[in-house]
């Protein structure tokens, strides 16, 4: 697994931010999302002002009010539609922590 691939899908999910529907939805959204891969211990995150994403970092935030926890296997399979994210949180190969409202909303984002 190549950092890139990784990568890259930390961008295609700050993408789906950007789309009409998820502009609506999001449009007060002001949160810190984090991805912290547990293989490579890295964790990066953006911020999301006003429903609208800052770009990618790599670090940790000050305070994060979504993070993913996962490896990097996982999130790529996840994000390519290879591995179902409620199997991988069922299975434990993905945790996320946030506010449930928070969660339930970026389930959207998902699809």
């Amino acid at each position: 697994m190549s950092e890139e691939e990784y990568v890259t899908m930390i961008h295609k999910f700050r993408e789906n931010f950007l789309t009409d529907k998820a502009k609506k939805t999001f449009r007060k959204w002001n949160k810190t999302m984090a991805f912290e891969f547990t293989d490579l211990e890295k964790t990066f995150y953006f911020l999301v002002e006003a429903g609208s994403p800052n770009e990618v970092i790599e670090g940790e935030p000050v305070k994060a009010d979504v993070k993913i926890i996962t490896d990097s296997n996982t999130w790529v399979g996840v994000m390519k539609g290879e591995i179902g994210g409620m199997k991988a949180y069922t299975s434990k190969k993905l945790k996320v922590k946030g506010r449930m409202p928070d969660l339930l909303k970026l389930q959207k984002l998902m699809k």
